[in-house]
C-alpha cells in the first residue's frame, strides 16, 4: 500500500407521557437541584438501580430510557428515546424530538446509549442517514472549541484538521440560511480565523442543489479551498463482520487507551502537530483507542492508526505505515484488530473518511470491504 489510506482532509414514541408540570420543566430545559443550583454531571448521592443504571449514559448521545410509571397507570413503564440534555443526581433531561421531558433517576429500569437512528432499510452501516452519520463522526474528532447553532456545529481547534475547524452544515440552523453564514463568520473572526464550512450531500452531489452551499458559492466561497484533498471527501462505511480478521501470521498489533508521546510523535511524522490542540482532539471523544505496530529489530513503531468508540459504531483515523515497511499487510492488519474490537464491543458499523483523490487509499479500503455512504466538501472564502 502506498500512501494514507485515509488522507486525513486537513491533515441520531413513548407510549405513556409525564404529567404536564414534568413536561414543562423538561420544555425550560433545565434539571433543577434541591437548593436551585444550575445542574452538574455529577453523579454523587443516592445509589439506587435507576441512579447505578442512568451513571452509565454519556451527555449529549442518543440514548433510550426505560421508566417507571405512577402507579394506576395503565402501563407499568414506557420508553424514551432521544438525546441526553443533562443530569444531576435527581433527574434526566431527554430531547425526544417531540418534546424535552425530566425523568426522575430512581424511576429509571434500564438506560444505554443507542446508535442513530435507521433511516432507510439495509444493513447498519447503510441505513444511517448522512446528517446523522455526519454528526456522529463529530463525536469521533472532537474540537477543541464548539458551539451549536441549530443543528449545525462549529467548531475550532487552532488550525488542526478542517474537520476540527470547521462548521458542520447538518439540518437545520434554526435561522434563515443567509443569516446563519453570518453568525457562522462572526464566530470564526471571533477567534481570529477563517470560516471554513463542511458541506455534505449523496456521492456526485453538487454544491447549487444545497441551500447552504448554493448560498456559500454566491458569496464567493470556493470548494476545496485550493486543496485537491478539501474538494471532495468520501465518506464510507462497512460492516465490520466482513473486515478479513487477523491471522497466526498477522504482525502483532497493540491497542492503548491513553495516547503516549511515542505514538504522537509517530503521528507527526505524516501530519502537521499543532501542540495542545492535536492532544485535545485525539483524546476528545467518549472513548478511543491507539493502535500501534512495532518494528521487530528496532522495537520503534512503524503502524498506528486511531479508533474512535460510538454507540453501534467505531471510526478508524489517521492509518499510516513508515514508508519503508509499506506493502507487507501492516495498514491492513490494524484495521482488522480495529474490526476485532468493534465485533467483540457490539460495533456493527465502522466509519472512515478518505480524500477523492486518493485513489491508492480508496482501492485499499474498498478492498477490505467498505464502499461510500456520502460525500463532503470544504467551503472557505477565497484567499487574496
Amino acid at each position: 500500500m502506498t500512501g494514507d489510506p485515509t488522507h486525513d482532509p486537513a491533515a441520531e414514541t413513548p407510549a405513556e407521557m409525564p404529567d404536564e408540570s414534568t413536561r414543562q420543566s423538561a420544555r425550560q430545559g433545565e434539571v433543577p437541584t434541591s437548593d436551585g443550583s444550575a445542574p452538574t454531571a455529577t453523579d454523587s448521592g443516592t445509589d439506587s438501580a435507576g441512579h447505578r443504571l442512568s451513571a452509565a449514559l454519556t451527555i449529549g448521545n442518543r440514548v433510550v430510557v426505560r421508566y417507571r410509571l405512577e402507579e394506576g397507570s395503565q402501563a407499568r413503564a414506557t420508553d424514551f428515546v432521544g438525546e441526553l440534555i443533562a443530569r444531576n443526581d435527581d433527574f434526566l433531561i431527554v430531547d425526544t424530538k417531540k418534546e424535552r421531558v425530566k425523568l426522575i433517576r430512581a424511576d429509571v429500569i434500564a438506560a444505554k446509549d443507542v446508535p442513530p437512528p435507521a433511516s432507510r432499510p439495509g444493513p447498519a452501516h447503510e441505513r444511517v442517514s448522512a446528517d446523522d452519520l455526519e454528526t456522529l463522526m463529530a463525536k469521533g474528532w472532537v474540537a477543541t472549541d464548539r458551539a451549536g447553532l441549530g443543528d449545525w456545529v462549529l467548531r475550532y481547534a487552532g488550525g488542526f484538521t478542517g474537520r476540527a475547524n470547521s462548521a458542520l452544515v447538518v439540518g437545520d440552523p434554526s435561522l434563515p440560511v443567509d443569516r446563519a453564514i453570518d453568525y457562522v463568520e462572526r464566530w470564526y473572526a471571533e477567534r481570529d480565523a477563517p470560516p471554513l464550512f463542511q458541506v455534505h450531500g449523496e456521492r456526485g452531489f453538487a454544491l447549487e442543489d444545497v441551500q447552504a452551499g448554493a448560498a456559500l458559492l454566491e458569496r464567493g466561497y470556493v470548494a476545496g479551498a485550493g486543496r485537491p484533498d478539501w474538494t471532495r471527501v468520501l465518506v464510507l462505511t462497512g460492516p465490520s463482520a466482513d473486515v478479513p480478521p487477523l491471522t497466526t501470521e498477522s504482525v502483532p498489533v497493540t491497542a492503548d487507551a491513553k495516547l503516549s508521546p511515542e505514538w504522537l510523535m509517530t503521528y507527526g511524522r505524516s501530519r502537521s502537530v499543532v501542540p495542545g490542540a492535536t492532544e485535545a482532539v485525539l483524546t476528545g471523544s467518549d472513548g478511543q483507542l491507539f493502535l500501534s505496530v512495532r518494528d521487530e529489530a528496532s522495537g520503534r513503531i512503524i503502524g498506528i492508526a486511531r479508533m474512535a468508540i460510538h454507540p453501534g459504531w467505531a471510526g478508524i483515523f489517521g492509518v499510516w505505515v513508515d514508508p519503508e515497511h509499506r506493502r507487507r499487510g501492516i495498514a491492513s492488519t490494524m484495521v482488522s484488530a480495529a474490526a476485532m474490537v468493534a465485533r467483540e464491543n457490539a460495533m456493527p458499523a465502522i466509519y472512515l473518511q478518505v480524500s477523492a483523490d486518493n485513489a491508492d487509499g480508496i482501492a485499499f479500503w474498498q478492498g477490505l470491504g467498505f464502499g461510500v455512504h456520502h460525500e463532503y466538501t470544504y467551503l472557505a472564502q477565497p484567499t487574496a
